[in-house]
């Protein structure tokens, strides 16, 4: 049986009442009171410094080629004013961005290239001048507002940037590559990395000059025969009389006369009027 015992050894007064309380509680900072990070950020960034000293590289200025910084470098410039901002659950992930060079001399050998071009023949135009000028155009297309990381890039768009940029004064442009292994037009579609941005590398050094863009030019086998001793013997077209059983690549087409043109040299007509798109999206992560 249960017996209820009152003690009488405390007793009560009244005290203050009509308090408003707040119990706040911080952990110390070698602890943390959620461990795991539930929310994972990738940040890529194109750091100024980088970029300016990487482009001093490709004008000459030095011959040192400039290295990206760090994550942990990228963590210590930028982790202390992030993290005053981002929740507890947030773990950020700093990815230095990096510049993928395309066609000059300073460019991986398999992305080196020529620009083989025609001048408009009805016009008096200095070789030198238009060189300039297409590289000026090349330089204006990988401009790095137009561009973000892991962009894809297109030949034709940059044929056609060049040819309305330079018209009236270029009937013709192709790209070839540099290394005798690789095909022509395996330089048409360039993919670059999620932390990788594309920029020309491309000199005057990188332009020639020819009267027509022919099989020939472009080491485009037309005839193929294989002979008794199984030996293999391949033909250029290197007149204009000579036909081509040669499927045109992508963005271009035969003439009638044999040379190769551009599709996008058709539509812009030789007037110096009209627009192109440009490589990408801006870019807006460089700081």
């Amino acid at each position: 049986m249960n017996i209820l015992d009152i003690a009488n050894e405390y007793s009560a007064a009244v005290g203050r009442r009509n308090l408003k309380f707040q119990y706040i509680h911080n952990a110390s900072v070698d602890r943390r009171i959620d461990p795991s990070s539930s929310n994972i950020i990738d940040i890529f960034l194109l750091i100024r410094s980088y970029d300016e000293s990487y482009r001093i590289y490709l004008a000459g200025g030095t011959d040192i080629q400039p290295v990206a910084p760090t994550s942990e470098a990228l963590r210590t410039t930028f982790g202390s004013a992030l993290s005053s901002i981002k929740s507890i659950s947030d773990d950020i992930i700093y990815h230095p961005v990096k510049y993928k060079i395309l066609f000059g001399a300073k460019a991986d050998p398999s992305l080196q290239a020529i620009f083989k071009v025609v001048k408009n023949q009805n016009l008096s135009i200095n070789d030198n001048d238009l060189k300039v000028r297409i590289i000026s155009a090349i330089n204006d297309f990988f401009d790095i507002n137009n561009w973000d990381f892991g962009d894809r890039f297109y030949m034709g768009e940059l044929t056609t940037y060049i040819l309305n940029t330079v018209a009236p004064d270029l009937a013709n442009i192709v790209i070839i590559p540099r290394q005798v292994s690789q095909a022509f037009g395996s330089l048409f579609e360039i993919q670059s990395n999620s932390d990788e941005i594309l920029i020309s590398a491309a000199t005057v050094d990188d332009i020639e000059i020819v009267s027509a863009i022919t099989a020939s030019e472009i080491g485009v086998r037309t005839n193929t025969s294989v002979q008794p001793e199984n030996t293999q013997i391949t033909t250029y077209q290197t007149s204009s009389s000579t036909s081509s059983s040669t499927t045109a690549p992508a963005g271009y087409h035969y003439m009638p006369d044999g040379t190769l043109m551009a599709d996008s040299a058709m539509s812009s007509g030789g007037s110096s009027s009209g627009t192109s798109s440009s490589g990408g999206s801006s870019s807006g992560g460089s700081y």
